[in-house]
């Protein structure tokens, strides 16, 4: 079969892929792969996932000419911890939150991957996800090709700026950028500023996109998750406190973030004074061998498991990126 295999990408999508290229419909495919649960059909790959058996996936890496570890490869859902239980090949269409969302290839993966038997969606924690190779921006709801965002030489430097950040720092490092984000989200919120204006404007999209406003924040958001690292730190020197002078100094380098940005610093300081209020609990960082300071742990993230994309991470009780809210 002439389907090329894409990383990361949904079995849902896969499979529509392949029926395409045979010129068959979807039920027809699903039957050659087992037998589904009674009741349920095909749902298109945007909406929904749908699980396989061993047996199953054995039938689709034989029927692809693949071997079936190259098959899982590329499909994570095909892996052992997310095959379906028991000998028979079956597949089962399941409507149940999964911890990964569906999220359109970038238009330049999609035309070297697909073969023209139809869009490529992939399973990633984010509600959206750049494409490194291509320098593309795609998102759960967005339509069409993604942002290209090869100009914004900010943005990508902030988002690999990102990838190190959460490589070294762990739970605590993709905590503070959900964070992070949510406190910069708030002020996209508030206020319009010019550098998040401009940066909309070289990518041709409206700041006001909500779909797209991650990019336009991501430098600042960054800056912003550095200095609520920097202050974990001091915590982690003081573990019973006291932390004002850490509070002092955090207020002050987040309001001069903000002044560059034009916000007022009445209005700067709202998200960070609840973010301080979140904070003030913690866990006790543990002693480390090598005697440098680690980020404390606040008590509000201690239970939190690190899965989902940051909105669900974040501390902080707003969701800035909801396009049902107002301007």
């Amino acid at each position: 079969m002439s389907v090329r295999l894409a990383g990361q990408e949904s079995n849902c999508s896969l499979l529509w892929r392949v029926a395409a290229s045979q010129g068959v419909d979807i039920e027809f495919l699903l039957e050659e792969l087992g037998e589904g649960e009674p009741g349920q059909q095909a749902v298109e790959p945007h909406l929904a996932e749908v699980f396989l058996s061993a047996a199953a996936a054995e039938r689709l890496a034989a029927m692809l000419n693949v071997g079936l570890e190259r098959l899982q490869w590329a499909l994570p859902h095909l892996r052992h911890a997310h095959l379906l239980h028991g000998p028979q090949a079956r597949w089962e269409w399941p409507w149940f939150p999964m911890d990964h969302y569906l999220v359109p290839a970038c238009s330049r993966c999609v035309a070297l991957r697909s073969g023209g038997w139809g869009p490529i969606w992939l399973l990633w924690p984010q509600h959206w996800r750049i494409c490194g190779r291509h320098s593309q921006f795609t998102h759960v709801r967005q339509a069409g090709s993604g942002v290209d965002i090869s100009q914004l030489v900010e943005v990508m430097g902030a988002h690999r700026r990102r990838m190190r950040f959460e490589n070294r720092h762990g739970p605590a490092g993709t905590y503070l950028v959900a964070d992070a984000f949510a406190i910069t989200g708030w002020w996209w919120r508030t206020a319009v500023v010019e550098p998040w204006a401009r940066r909309a404007r070289q990518a041709g999209r409206a700041e006001g996109d909500v779909n797209a406003a991650w990019l336009w924040m991501y430098p600042e958001a960054m800056a912003v998750a550095q200095v609520l690292l920097d202050y974990e730190r001091q915590r982690a020197l003081q573990p019973v406190g006291p932390w004002p002078a850490a509070e002092e100094q955090l207020c002050r380098r987040l309001e001069v973030w903000a002044a560059r940005l034009g916000i007022a610093p009445q209005l700067g300081q709202v998200p960070v004074a609840e973010w301080l209020h979140q904070h003030r609990r913690c866990m006790v960082a543990p002693d480390p061998a090598d005697g440098r300071a680690r980020p404390v742990t606040a008590l509000v993230h201690a239970d939190a498991e690190l899965r989902g994309c940051w909105d669900e991470q974040r501390c902080l009780p707003w969701d800035w990126s909801d396009p049902t809210l107002g301007p």
